[in-house]
């Protein structure tokens, strides 16, 4: 055989040799290290947790945590209530962020209270929802609801709360729905057709 045909073979032999590489590497092979490359990319979320003192004293409705605001994950605060020994003002135990926008309130109690950085309740939506005359007159209390304070001026026709008398504060409960209008607006409406409006106020102390 000649040099030339020798080098030809050569020549023909090292391109088949390229060919399957090039072959082998674009074939599945290459997979598993795409997704673990893919998968890597992903962020994992690491709970965080930090001691914290819960202010309970006038019910629990917002807390400051992680340089911003948090509230109650639930849209009735009452229904939200903590077992065994509560500390005046405040509870300590642990907060742990979840997720970026959810907290959890933890005590030695066993007591775990959610909290999420943006305000509960549909726009628009009738709830379910009773309001308080004070006794001895018409005035409405304020009330806690979708992690804010509502407060009225305004009165029910007819509805007067109960006489003094008992030494203890006492109320006339009034069923109806009460509508979130906007951020700091709503609108109760009882079973027998009045209506009144609230205004959510900021932060509110008490006594």
């Amino acid at each position: 055989m000649s040099l030339f045909l020798r080098l030809e073979a050569v020549r023909r032999g090292l391109g088949s040799v390229i060919v399957a590489l090039l072959v082998a590497g674009c074939g599945p092979g290459v997979t598993p290290s795409v997704k673990a490359s893919t998968a890597s990319a992903v962020p994992t979320f690491i709970p965080v947790s930090q001691p914290f003192r819960l202010f309970t004293h006038c019910g629990i409705l917002t807390t400051e945590f992680a340089g911003r605001t948090f509230y109650l994950a639930e849209l009735y605060p009452a229904r939200v209530s903590l077992g065994g020994s509560l500390g005046n003002p405040a509870v300590s135990g642990t907060m742990t962020l979840l997720s970026a926008h959810v907290a959890r309130f933890s005590d030695p109690a066993g007591n775990q209270i959610l909290f999420v950085d943006q305000l509960l309740g549909a726009l628009n939506i009738p709830y379910p929802f009773a309001v308080h005359v004070l006794s001895g007159g018409n005035s409405l209390t304020d009330e806690q609801f979708a992690g804010r304070h509502w407060h009225t001026t305004e009165t029910l026709p007819g509805v007067k709360g109960p006489p003094y008398g008992n030494g203890m504060d006492s109320f006339t409960e009034v069923h109806g729905t009460l509508t979130i209008v906007d951020a700091e607006d709503a609108v109760f409406r009882s079973e027998a057709g009045a209506v009144v409006h609230f205004t959510a106020l900021g932060f509110v102390g008490c006594d």
